[in-house]
């Protein structure tokens, strides 16, 4: 049985918002991975081919930098202009920093995207015309994608990356309530995905 659609109007949403609150939800969620790795670590490469992770975490500012502000319709020069102060960043606290300035900034950005004009025209990565919504999306998944691979880093160092230590707290917690509730334990389904 399918639900029937209904229909909003733009003021029953908070486009927004919404992008604000998800882009909290990155923000924690990148600056958590690249603050788990020990310092002197942050030289390390997998291979001589990829970057460092502390080049990694610098693409990240630049590249926020970047991403978002194609979602105003901010140039690539200016973009890189904006960069340019991070890249000499070397130090865990720099580098931290820089994140956080990194998502405050996109955090002015996010706020701009709204009903009204999130459909208008700007050019996003590699050049693409897209609209406003597209760029902010791209500024989503490029995160996402770069936090795949801070994931993989702390893994081959030996650092369990907080959002796994996080959920294993989170669901040895919901177990312990489940117990003293008298609830069965959910069984473990084998090859289930984990972080």
């Amino acid at each position: 049985m399918s639900l029937p659609l209904v229909p909003t109007k733009a003021a029953d949403s908070d486009l927004a918002g919404l992008l604000g609150t998800h882009w909290q939800r990155t923000r924690r969620m990148l600056t958590n991975v690249v603050a788990a790795m020990p310092e002197e670590k942050y030289d390390f490469r997998p291979v001589k081919e990829v970057r460092s992770f502390r080049e990694l975490a610098l693409h990240v500012i630049q590249d926020g930098m970047a991403n978002t502000g194609w979602a105003v319709g901010i140039s690539r020069e200016e973009s890189e202009k904006m960069a340019k102060k991070y890249e000499n960043y070397k130090t865990r606290d720099e580098i931290l920093r820089g994140i956080n300035e990194m998502f405050d900034y996109g955090d002015k950005i996010m706020a701009q995207v709204n009903e009204q004009n999130a459909q208008d025209i700007v050019t996003g990565m590699r050049g693409e015309r897209m609209t406003r919504f597209e760029a902010a999306m791209v500024a989503f998944e490029d995160m996402t994608s770069l936090y795949g691979n801070f994931e993989v880093y702390l893994r081959l160092n030996g650092v369990v990356p907080p959002s796994t230590v996080n959920s294993e707290a989170e669901r040895m917690e919901n177990q312990r309530k489940n117990k003293e509730a008298g609830i069965a334990p959910a069984p473990v389904v084998e090859g289930e995905h984990q972080h």
